[in-house]
C-alpha cells in the first residue's frame, strides 16, 4: 500500500456524467450534450465505488468535488454518496433541480458540502430558496453561485439582496466564453471589473479567473496533489489539459504524478491556480 507522502490531501475534480435537465446558454457542452453522453462511463455501481477505494486505499482519504452535468441526475446518486463519503470528502456541485430533500435526510453535512449554482433562466427563484433553506436546516453549508454571464450582469445585486436575506452566501463566477461577439472575460468593462472583484473573493481570483493572467511555465501541483477526472474514467491534470490524460481512474495500477510539473495551459478558467506553487498558502 502506497499512502500520500504529500504535504497535504490531494483533491479531485469529478465529472460524473455528462447529462444535464437544463440547457443554458451560457454552459461550456451547450448544444453538444448528446455527443457528450457518448463519453459516459458504463460502469456498475460497484465497479465505481471500488475505483475510488483504489484511491483511498493508495492515497488515504481524498478531497473529492462532483460535478457534471448535473451530478444528482446520475442512477442512486445519494446511495453512491452514501459510499464515497465514507471514504472520502465530498462536495457537490449542483444547480438543486432534483430532490435534494431526501438528499438532506439521507447525507452526513460532516463528510458533503454543496455547492449550489442558482441559473434564473432555468430556476424559479423562490423554490431554489427553499431547498437551500431546508439543507442549510439539516447542516449543510456551501453558498450560492451566479454566473456573470452578459445578460445577466443587471441582476446580480437583486439576486444578492433576495439571498443574503435569507443569511445565504452569494459569490460570483466570470463567464468564461464568447457573447454578443465578445470574447470574456476579457470584454468585461472596467466597471463590471470593478463591480464584480469583491464577489470573486481574494486576489489571486481575480487575476487568474477574471483577467485570465498567464499561467504557462508556471510549477504546479495539478496532476501531484490535484486532478480532474472526467466521466469515462480519464485522469488529467487540469480542465484545460482535457486533452492530455496522465491516466485512467479505473485502472488498477492509477497514481498521480510523484511530484509538481510547470503548467501546460495558458490560462486557468476554473479557480484551478489554486495549484501552482506560488499560491502556497492562499488558499
Amino acid at each position: 500500500m502506497k499512502m500520500n507522502d504529500r504535504k497535504e490531501r490531494i483533491n479531485f475534480v469529478w465529472d460524473i456524467h455528462y447529462r444535464c435537465n437544463f440547457r443554458c446558454p451560457f454552459c461550456w457542452f451547450n448544444d453538444n450534450w448528446e455527443n457528450m453522453a457518448k463519453l459516459n462511463a458504463d460502469k456498475s455501481f460497484g465497479e465505481v465505488v471500488e475505483a475510488w477505494k483504489r484511491v483511498y486505499d493508495k492515497y488515504g482519504e481524498c478531497h473529492m468535488m462532483i460535478t457534471g452535468g448535473e451530478p444528482t441526475l446520475y442512477p442512486n446518486f445519494i446511495s453512491l454518496v452514501k459510499e464515497l463519503s465514507s471514504m472520502h470528502s465530498v462536495k457537490v456541485t449542483s444547480q438543486l433541480s432534483t430532490d435534494m430533500y431526501t438528499f438532506a435526510r439521507e447525507l452526513d453535512p460532516g463528510r458533503v458540502i454543496l455547492d449550489m449554482n442558482f441559473h434564473p433562466l432555468e430556476s424559479k427563484l423562490e423554490p431554489f430558496i427553499r431547498k437551500v433553506l431546508f439543507l442549510k436546516k439539516h447542516g449543510f453549508s456551501g453558498g450560492v453561485c451566479y454566473l456573470a454571464y452578459p445578460p445577466q450582469m443587471d441582476k446580480i445585486r437583486y439576486y444578492q439582496e433576495k439571498f443574503e436575506s435569507k443569511g445565504i452566501n452569494f459569490a460570483l463566477a466570470a463567464f468564461w466564453g464568447e457573447y454578443g461577439g465578445k470574447k470574456y472575460p476579457q470584454a468585461y468593462s472596467d466597471e463590471e471589473r470593478k463591480m464584480m472583484a469583491p464577489y470573486l473573493g481574494d486576489i489571486n481570483r481575480i487575476k487568474y479567473h477574471l483577467e485570465g493572467h498567464k499561467t504557462r511555465g508556471k510549477l504546479c501541483r495539478a496532476g501531484y496533489c490535484y486532478a480532474s477526472v472526467k466521466a469515462d474514467g480519464r485522469v488529467t491534470r487540469c480542465g484545460p489539459l482535457s486533452h492530455k490524460p496522465i491516466g485512467n481512474i479505473f485502472d488498477r495500477d492509477f497514481e498521480l504524478s510523484d511530484k509538481p510539473e510547470p503548467c501546460e495551459a495558458d490560462v486557468c478558467p476554473c479557480d484551478e491556480y489554486v495549484w501552482l506553487v506560488e499560491n502556497d498558502g492562499t488558499r
